[in-house]
C-alpha cells in the first residue's frame, strides 16, 4: 500500500517526535487535534458602502435575499454593525459583513479603526464600476497588517449591460478591461491578490463559482496558518503578545477558556509549541485515509466503488479501483477507497489472515449480499475488535425487491423488513447498533445513496484525527 503521507512531511513529523514515547503520541495528537477543531476563523467582507457585499455574502452562501439568516441588502445601507454569518459547508469559517465604508456614520477616515481589522484573519474586499480611492485605503491598511485579501468586482452584469450598449461590444473585452484595471491598482501597490469578477444575481455566469472554489482550497490552509500563529504569539511572543493573543482568542469566540488552557498545559508538558503544530497541520492536510470496500464475489464492490467515484460503469476510466490500485474522488478529498472485493477466498481460509489484511484500512464499507452465510457479521466483529469504524450496506436492493414482488407487499414494508432482519443478526451477535443502508449503485437518487453518502462524509471526517495519531505514533515506532 502506497504512503499514508508524503516523505518530506513525514521526515519532518519523524524529527518533531523524535524524543517521544510513541505510546503517548495518540493522546498527544488527538488532544492538539480536538482543540484546532474548535478553532474559528473571520472572515472580513468590506468594502465602500452600496458595492454589494450584503448581496455578495448572500450568493457566497448560497441564499436568497429573502431567505431566513440572510443578509440584508437594498439600495441604501442596511449594515450598521458588523453581522456574522456562518458558512454553510465549512463550519469553522465565520464570515462578517461590515458597514460600508465612506457614509456619514462610518468616514473613510475612522472606518479600519472602528471596524477594528485586527480582529479578522483575512478581508474580501469589495468594489464595484471602478477602483477608488477607499478602495486603496483598505488594501493599504489589510496588506499593513500582513492579512491575506481577495480584490472582488461586483455587479458585473450590470457592467456587461451598460457595455452592450455601446457599438462593437465584446464580453470578453470588457472583462478583461475591468481586470487589468483592478490589477493595475494592485500592482502600484506591490499587491498581487486573487481578483474575481462576479455578479450576485447571474451566479452561475463570471466567477462566482470560481471564487467559492478557491476559497474552499484555501481556507484550510489558512487555518492552520492563523492557528499555528495564534499558538506562536501565545508560547513565544512574550507575556504582553500571549495576554493579548489569549485575549483576543476568547473574545472573539475562536476558542474557549477550557481550549486555551489546554495547550497552555500540552506546552508544559512537551514543549508542544507553535512550530511542532505546524508540522503536524502540514502532515495531517496531506494525511490519506484509507477505506476498504468489503464484499463476496459479485456483491457490487466494484460498481459501489464507481458510484462513490460519481462513474457510470461505462464510462472510461470506471471499475479501476482494486485491492493494489485504489479510486481517488474530488468529492472526498484526501481518501483512497479500496475494492476488496471476492473476500471468501480469504475468510473461508483462514480469518487471522482476513484480520492481517483488514489492519491496513481505516475505515470499511462491508455489504452484505449472502445472508445465510453472514460473513457480513464475521467481517463485522473483526473490525470492532479492531476498534475501528464501518458502515454496512446492502446493495442490489432493486433485485431483492423484485424477488419479493409476489408477496405483495408496498416497497416501504419489504425495506422495513430487511433492516429489522440485519438489527436482529446484530443483536444475537452482540455487535454495536448500526443503521444498514439500502442502495442501488447504478441510481444514486434511489433509496438510501444519499443518505449513505452523508454518514459517510461524516464518518471519515470523525475518524481521520485518530487514523493520522496512531499512523504517526505506529511509524515512529518502526523508526525508533
Amino acid at each position: 500500500m502506497p504512503e499514508k503521507i508524503q516523505e518530506d512531511h513525514f521526515n519532518k513529523i519523524k524529527d518533531v517526535f523524535a524524543s517521544e514515547s510513541p505510546e503517548e503520541i495518540p493522546h498527544q495528537l488527538i488532544s492538539l487535534l480536538e482543540v484546532f477543531d474548535h478553532f474559528k476563523i473571520d472572515i472580513a467582507v468590506t468594502g465602500e458602502s452600496g458595492a454589494g457585499k450584503s448581496s455578495l455574502i448572500n450568493a457566497f452562501l448560497g441564499l436568497n435575499p429573502d431567505d431566513r439568516g440572510a443578509a440584508s441588502t437594498g439600495s441604501v445601507e442596511t449594515t450598521k454593525q458588523a453581522t456574522m454569518y456562518q458558512h454553510p459547508d465549512l463550519p469553522h469559517v465565520r464570515l462578517w459583513d461590515l458597514p460600508g465604508m465612506g457614509t456619514p456614520t462610518f468616514t473613510s477616515k475612522s472606518y479600519v479603526k472602528t471596524m477594528n481589522f485586527d480582529l479578522y484573519d483575512m478581508f474580501m474586499v469589495v468594489i464595484s464600476e471602478r477602483v477608488r480611492e477607499n478602495n486603496m485605503i483598505l488594501i493599504e491598511e489589510i496588506g499593513q497588517r500582513k492579512k491575506p485579501f481577495y480584490f472582488i468586482r461586483t455587479k458585473v452584469d450590470n457592467d456587461m449591460r451598460s457595455q452592450k450598449r455601446k457599438g462593437k461590444f465584446s464580453e470578453k473585452h470588457a472583462l478583461d478591461q475591468m481586470r487589468q484595471d483592478c490589477e493595475k491598482n494592485l500592482t502600484e501597490k506591490k499587491l498581487d491578490p486573487h481578483v474575481f469578477l462576479v455578479s450576485a444575481h447571474e451566479t452561475q455566469n463570471y466567477e462566482m463559482q470560481k471564487l467559492k472554489d478557491t476559497f474552499k482550497d484555501e481556507v484550510s490552509q489558512l487555518r492552520a496558518e492563523v492557528f499555528a500563529s495564534f499558538l506562536d504569539k501565545m508560547f513565544h511572543g512574550g507575556w504582553i503578545k500571549a495576554r493579548y493573543a489569549t485575549n483576543h482568542i476568547q473574545q472573539t469566540d475562536k476558542l474557549q477558556a477550557d481550549d486555551i488552557t489546554a495547550m497552555q498545559n500540552m506546552y508544559k508538558r512537551t514543549g508542544f509549541g507553535a512550530a511542532k503544530v505546524s508540522v503536524v497541520l502540514e502532515a495531517l492536510s496531506h494525511f490519506q485515509l484509507d477505506v476498504a470496500v468489503l464484499g463476496e464475489t459479485g456483491s457490487g464492490a466494484s460498481t459501489l466503488v464507481n458510484a462513490l467515484m460519481g462513474l457510470d460503469n461505462e464510462v472510461c476510466g470506471a471499475s479501476t479501483a482494486s485491492i493494489s490500485n485504489p479510486a481517488i474522488s474530488p468529492g472526498y478529498p484526501d481518501v483512497r477507497f479500496w475494492d476488496v472485493s471476492g473476500i471468501e477466498a480469504v475468510m473461508d481460509y483462514s480469518m487471522y489472515e482476513m484480520k492481517q489484511v483488514l489492519k491496513s484500512y481505516d475505515f470499511y464499507i462491508i455489504i452484505v449480499s449472502d445472508w445465510q452465510k453472514a460473513r457480513h457479521i464475521k467481517l463485522a466483529k473483526a473490525v470492532e475488535e479492531l476498534r475501528k469504524h464501518y458502515l454496512l450496506v446492502q446493495t442490489k436492493v432493486d433485485c431483492h425487491l423484485q424477488t419479493q414482488k409476489d408477496l405483495y407487499c408496498d416497497e416501504a414494508e419489504i425495506l422495513d423488513g430487511l433492516r429489522a432482519q440485519y438489527t436482529q443478526e446484530f443483536q444475537t451477535a452482540k455487535l454495536s447498533e448500526q443503521q444498514i443502508f439500502a442502495i442501488n449503485s447504478l441510481d444514486r437518487s434511489a433509496f438510501d445513496f444519499v443518505g449513505l453518502e452523508i454518514a459517510l462524509s461524516s464518518d471519515l471526517n470523525t475518524v481521520r484525527t485518530s487514523a493520522f495519531a496512531y499512523y504517526i505514533a505506529r511509524i515512529v515506532k518502526q523508526h525508533k
